[in-house]
């Protein structure tokens, strides 16, 4: 019977896309723009028509921004997202749009009259308008005929540019097509070509940053640290449902490396037992080892969702090599009740490739290091019985007056989680999206939180006993 068998919930799995869309409260409202929504991919900043609500939907670059009127009967509707020009100039990419937007529509018996095409100034450069009559309906909205069709394109760097696509009722007029247009021309963000010199640049520092660490893991090696999961009740106390443990020791490379290297490297464990007390216990349970000078990595996680804590229903594996010549990650991940598998190489990867077992010592790598900056990346695995991927996570470093804070991303569009650091680099706390906390203690104090939450504290004097070391 193993303790905790699987554990760690949301450090290393992936994280739910929220079905709302995030709204940057930081970027002044103006009427009659009600809000703005952020098209995580490209950090575009979308303004919001008034008496609406956005839904950002997700599938990889595929973003869009969908508003729709708040009401029984919705007037409106409208949908932005970011196009790429394919090698054409923005001129004969947006015609041959229209082009395929009229045939289409003719195609399938619509009416599909073109009222006016005009071209607008934008803080990005010359936009187009096209506003058509069409007598089709839309799956959307049903009851809404003879609306007017807008198409509104705005140059969005070299070789993109943002499209918004409007349905409005006729008996709107003019003012809710110039509303649409407005929206348009309020899109702010990086270009393209901007935003990716600017990832590159965080990429390059979570390289130097890895680089700053090589021969030193030694000092990443730390006695159990304990720490609480907590959620909040609604009038504001913590409650206990679960816990963490983490421990890391020096030595020789695991018998499945033995013939590769012989140098010293870091045994990394790490157990988490969360969700006790809810209809979604989940457990994990990881083992990794990493070469002394981050050439080698090797690694095996559990997991457990629901049911008995003491069954494994999926499993997953990793195997980094980095050279002179060449880095390589060989990840797996499956389902054991189903048998389904997923095994994925990946070749050529950047500098700032972040092994898995120095995730929850980020701390500890920004302490080797000086940054240049409050942006860093790094590509790091996230695996679950769906899939496997090497995905670039993002963090945001913001100094304390004893520590750091780090607010990390684990990939485009999911929501953060944020850490918080002391001087040394010690994980003190960690917010997860949903608000609940993981907060460092010490085995005494969470054995008596534990005893007052009525939770099983056998499971944590078992665990005591068989994995980690007085």
């Amino acid at each position: 019977m193993l303790w905790l068998q699987p554990i760690l919930a949301g450090s290393f799995l992936g994280l739910q896309v929220p079905n709302g869309a995030p709204t940057v409260d930081e970027v002044p409202s103006q009427q009659p723009l009600a809000r703005r929504v952020l098209i995580p991919t490209w950090d575009l900043v979308v303004p919001v028509l008034s008496n609406s609500t956005p839904i950002l939907e997700q599938n990889g670059p595929d973003s869009v921004v969908l508003m729709t009127e708040i009401s029984e009967s919705p007037r409106w509707l409208g949908t932005i997202r970011v196009v790429q020009l394919n090698a054409q100039s923005f001129a004969a990419a947006t015609q041959s749009y229209i082009d395929g937007y009229a045939t289409s529509e003719k195609n399938q018996g619509n009416a599909f009259f073109i009222d006016s095409d005009r071209s607008i100034d934008s803080p990005f450069g010359a936009s187009r308008a096209v506003w058509a009559l069409s007598a089709s309906p839309t799956s959307r909205l049903e009851t809404l005929q003879d609306a007017m069709v807008g198409l509104i394109f705005v140059p969005f760097g070299e070789a993109a540019c943002i499209l918004g696509e409007f349905r409005v009722a006729a008996s709107l007029g003019d003012a809710k097509r110039a509303e649409c247009e407005g929206l348009m021309l309020g899109c702010t963000g990086p270009t393209p070509e901007s935003l990716a010199r600017e990832r590159a640049q965080q990429l390059e520092e979570g390289g130097r940053v890895l680089e700053a660490a090589r021969g030193k893991l030694r000092d990443f090696a730390h006695a159990p640290r304990w720490y609480r999961h907590l959620r909040r009740l609604e009038n504001g106390s913590p409650q206990d449902i679960g816990v963490t443990v983490t421990w890391a020791t020096c030595g020789p490379p695991p018998s499945s490396l033995a013939t590769e290297t012989q140098r010293e490297g870091l045994h990394v464990h790490q157990q988490t037992l969360t969700g006790l007390g809810t209809r979604d216990p989940y457990s994990e349970h990881f083992d990794g080892w990493i070469q002394d000078d981050l050439g080698l990595e090797t690694f095996g996680l559990n997991w457990t969702k629901g049911e008995s804590v003491w069954k494994s229903d999926g499993a997953a594996s990793g195997l980094f090599e980095r050279s002179s010549t060449n880095t390589e990650y060989i990840l797996s991940a499956g389902d054991l009740k189903t048998a389904a598998k997923h095994q994925r190489v990946f070749n050529g990867l950047p500098k700032a490739t972040l092994p898995m077992s120095l995730r929850m010592l980020t701390g500890k790598l920004l302490n080797q290091a000086d940054l240049s900056g409050e942006q860093i990346r790094w590509y790091a695995p996230i695996l679950s019985s769906e899939d496997v991927a090497l995905t670039a996570r993002r963090d945001q470093v913001k100094p304390l007056e004893q520590g750091t804070r780090v607010t990390w991303t684990p990939r485009q569009g999911e929501p953060a989680t944020v850490d918080e650091f002391d001087a040394n680099g010690v994980l003190q706390q960690r917010i997860f999206p949903d608000g609940s906390e993981m907060v460092l203690t010490d085995f005494a104090s969470l054995v008596q939180a534990w005893r007052i939450a009525g939770l099983p504290t056998e499971l944590l004097q078992e665990g005591k006993a068989r994995y980690v070391s007085p």
